[in-house]
């Protein structure tokens, strides 16, 4: 007997009962066609995922424990007379010599592993050792420390793309992040405005130019979980972005904000809601089930977040959320029986 995965199953599913549907074969051979088949069970891998995220965290634990106070690294600096520069050199030449050890773990395994994909959290930390030590050296350039965020960006892309790891492109993302935030607050002074956009609103534009990367890149030969991760990221943090800005508008401090009447800020509430419908439409459209599932999960969360802004003070409880809990029921059935149709179809 075939084994399939769940998603392969489901669609030999709906060829089999369309097939039957047309009459191009009979109910018997429906059912020996259905029995020829079984779905695959990926219960040990997600428990496998689950293991391998915990000894993630374990092992970002144990780093700050062990490189983020310094001490150790201290001690072995005044007991060989090692300067910044120095320290740097040793990590940056321990993180080329994992990235070859990698390389070679993965050169007669092209297959994904998490126990491979793992590996790569040691070269991540090294690098981000080589350039905190870096940046000591040279005095982080009069306090720009988003140039060092950046170069440690620059090489997380560069081996991630060149040794195919999902762990490192993530790390890439994330490191962009404060990067791109540290610059933006050193080209402006710690400035709480950067060519007119507060944080939130300067998150946005990040977010945007991430999904026109994942676009591209889907459209190039490019490592394709890269693609995935990029189109996902800017998606999320684009909807992250539109929730904040969302409560505290284009203000540029908290006492700004605590200032600003509400009502001022139901222009942003408005986009917002419209941000989180369209990004729902766009998914179905496109088959993007991400999208669609972001689309509904930031829509129930502006509901909520629109609630105790304005209407918890104000409405009883229980009739606030048994009508929220009627609306969302009426939108599920609806979808099911949208979902039924095409499956019908």
């Amino acid at each position: 007997m075939m084994e399939v995965d769940k998603r392969d199953g489901q669609f030999l599913q709906r060829v089999i009962r369309k097939w039957q549907q047309d009459k191009l074969i009979s109910d018997a051979q429906a059912e020996d066609l259905q029995q020829s088949y079984s779905i695959r069970s990926n219960d040990w891998q997600t428990i496998t995922l689950y293991i391998f995220i915990a000894a993630i965290s374990c092992a970002l634990m144990a780093f700050g424990s062990l490189v983020l106070d310094e001490k150790w690294i201290e001690i072995i600096r005044k007991k060989f007379s090692l300067t910044d520069g120095v320290i740097a050199f040793l990590f940056g030449a321990l993180t080329v010599f994992l990235c070859y050890q990698g390389w070679r773990r993965n050169r007669h395994h092209a297959s994904f592993s998490f126990n491979r994909e793992l590996f790569w959290l040691l070269p991540i930390l090294s690098t981000g050792v080589t350039v905190v030590y870096l940046g000591k050296s040279v005095g982080y350039l009069g306090g720009n420390y988003g140039v060092f965020w950046l170069l440690a960006t620059a090489v997380y892309a560069i081996v991630a793309l060149t040794l195919h790891s999902r762990l490192l492109w993530i790390a890439t993302l994330l490191c962009l992040i404060p990067a791109y935030v540290k610059l933006t607050y050193y080209l402006t002074s710690n400035g709480p405005y950067f060519l007119g956009m507060n944080l939130p609103c300067r998150m946005a534009l990040l977010a945007l130019l991430l999904i026109a990367a994942g676009w591209v890149m889907k459209h190039r030969a490019v490592f394709l979980p890269a693609k995935e991760i990029t189109w996902a990221g800017g998606w999320l943090l684009f909807m992250l972005s539109g929730w904040l800005i969302s409560i505290f508008g284009n203000c540029g401090t908290w006492q700004e904000w605590q200032a600003l009447r509400q009502v001022h800020l139901l222009w942003w509430v408005v986009v917002f809601s419209a941000q989180c419908v369209l990004t729902l439409l766009l998914g179905i459209r496109i088959k993007d089930d991400l999208l669609r599932d972001m689309g509904v999960i930031f829509l129930l969360l502006d509901l909520y977040t629109r609630y105790f802004e304005y209407l918890w003070d104000r409405t009883n409880k229980g009739l606030f959320f048994s009508i929220l809990a009627l609306s969302f029921w009426w939108l599920g059935k609806q979808i099911e029986k949208y979902l039924e149709k095409r499956r019908s179809s």
